[in-house]
């Protein structure tokens, strides 16, 4: 794994098998990365709850 920028922290995470193979196919459709396409789900629920 490459570096991560100052403003980024790495996390583990722990999800089902199922959801995440749902969300690879998601990112691809949208030809964006795994990682990209969760951080931009996080960021809409935050957003969503504030």
């Amino acid at each position: 794994m490459g570096e991560i920028a100052p403003t980024n922290t790495r996390t583990n995470i722990t999800i089902p098998k199922e959801l995440k193979a749902k969300l690879e196919g998601i990112a691809k459709e949208q030809n964006r990365s795994f990682n990209n396409l969760v951080i931009t789900i996080l960021k809409e629920y935050v957003s969503s709850t504030q």
